[in-house]
């Protein structure tokens, strides 16, 4: 009996520690093989392929550098930064500026992040050249081209000019000092064999030069801008202006000397002179700093022409936009990521831009 006991009370304690430990391992292998497995092996493989990764996209806070608050660089501007923003989320904001000129400086120091700017001007700033002697500006790329900028040769219809040689002795206002269109002043009185010595020039914004055309100060006045340009309509509503066209042998010449203009002739008569006019132009560009990365600069482009419509709407200018025109102009350094966008839409890039 009592043998009987012991191996009774042994069997006993082997069953109770074999299952002691069978409830071990269970418990184990249920945490580690069932629950830890299905989070680790299950949840994170079903996320991660349920889609495709987001794609880059452009965000921040910028400023973009444009021209005077009535200007067409600043109306142009924000509406470039309305429909980029819609599309983006981004926070581009326009700055009042002095145009092109200080547009690059103000790129330069950084201070602004994106510009409007005329081609000249950037071809100017990048090489280090006029308005920019020996002291280049080189840390911005293009990113598109906008709509041209027309080189307009404002005279009072009684100042008896109606070519640019007649300028000569004739009081004209070539534009404020350090301007984009104070070099093309020059550049087209030098067409013809002329420079400021051989007329009467006063330097000035375009507020200042339309006034003095207004009240008789000024025989005519350079400017360049969008056509139409607000000054010269206002100008335009007595009739006593008229617009000097360059004729073709001079537009020759210059195009030659200076490969970023081109010729153009106004479609409509927006100022009332009833004839054609025709003369030089630069573009407007978009351009940005050059911190900016592939993937952000790709993102912004794809935002504008893939909403050009909503930009249209809101300022007529942008009509001259299409990706055909896109680089049109464009001197010099486009943007890598523009660069990738225009190549998947089928446009081929230049070596100069490269």
């Amino acid at each position: 009996m009592k043998k009987f006991m012991s191996l009774l009370l042994v069997l006993m304690m082997v069953l109770s520690l074999a299952a002691c430990g069978g409830n071990s391992g269970g418990s184990s292998s249920g945490d580690s093989g069932t629950s830890a497995p299905a989070d680790s092996g299950t949840s994170a493989p079903a996320d991660s392929g349920s889609g495709d990764a987001a794609e880059p996209g452009f965000s921040g806070s910028y400023l973009m550098g444009t021209g005077s608050a009535t200007g067409n660089y600043y109306q142009f501007g924000n509406a470039m930064c309305t429909v980029i923003n819609n599309v983006t989320g981004a926070n581009l904001t326009v700055n009042a500026t002095g145009g092109s000129t200080e547009n690059a400086r103000l790129l330069g120091s950084g201070e602004n992040e994106f510009a409007m700017i005329q081609s000249d001007v950037y071809s100017y700033a990048h090489d280090g050249i006029e308005l920019f002697d020996g002291s280049p500006i080189t840390n911005f790329k293009a990113i598109t081209a906008c709509y041209p900028e027309m080189v307009q040769i404002v005279v009072r219809k009684d100042s008896g000019i109606q070519s640019i040689s007649d300028m000569a002795g004739k009081n004209i206002c070539v534009g404020a000092v350090g301007s984009g269109y104070e070099v093309a002043a020059r550049q087209i009185l030098g067409a013809y064999g002329m420079t400021y010595d051989d007329i009467n020039e006063t330097f000035a914004d375009q507020s200042t030069a339309k006034n003095g055309v207004q009240d008789g100060t000024f025989d005519g006045m350079f400017m360049c801008s969008g056509y139409p340009n607000s000054n010269v309509t206002e100008l335009s509503l007595n009739g006593n202006i008229d617009l000097v066209t360059i004729d073709d042998e001079h537009m020759a010449k210059l195009l030659e000397q200076y490969p970023f203009y081109s010729s153009f002739t106004p479609e409509t008569d927006e100022y009332n002179l009833g004839h054609p006019i025709t003369s030089v132009a630069v573009k407007c560009m978009m351009v940005c700093n050059d911190t900016f990365s592939d993937d952000e600069i790709y993102a912004l482009t794809k935002a504008i022409y893939e909403n050009l419509g909503d930009v249209q709407e809101i300022n007529a200018k942008a009509n001259y936009m299409s990706l055909d025109a896109a680089l049109s102009g464009i001197p010099s350094d486009l943007h890598p990521g523009a660069m990738r966008y225009y190549e998947e839409q089928g446009i081929e890039i230049p070596d100069y831009l490269k």
